[in-house]
């Protein structure tokens, strides 16, 4: 099976700390789980004295799906179901050099959405 790795990525409200975004990271990549390969994404560091500190980057989080159409319907319902708990927010998708945001889409858009999540795996399909 062919597999591709997605960045994926959530905007924070005005009024979050570093606890809940570390809340919303941890429950997002259970959910993605379900999909792929969840890995938490480290911030690059600052400090060059600092030796292996890896700080964890709040909000961001990566998973190696599969590429079948399966795969892909179940990435965008888990990110739509995300959103849908929690309003406000907007993810951003990268796959390979292509980036998406989504929003609270209609079907149509999730349709779309979807064709275009694909399509970006083909793209980036080793």
């Amino acid at each position: 099976m062919s597999r591709v790795r997605i960045r994926i990525a959530f905007t924070p409200l005005a009024d979050d700390d570093e606890f809940v975004l570390g809340e919303l990271t941890d429950e997002l990549a259970d959910d993605l789980r379900e999909v792929g390969e969840v890995s938490r994404v480290e911030r690059a560091s600052v400090d060059r004295d600092a030796k292996g500190v890896a700080e964890l980057a709040l909000g961001v989080v990566t998973v190696l799906a599969g590429t079948e159409p399966g795969y892909v319907q179940a990435l965008v319902d888990v990110v739509l179901a995300f959103l849908q708990r929690h309003t406000g927010r907007r993810v951003h998708l990268r796959v390979g050099d292509i980036e998406l945001t989504i929003d609270r889409p209609t079907h149509a858009q999730t349709d779309e959405l979807i064709r275009t999540v694909q399509a970006a795996i083909e793209r980036a399909r080793p």
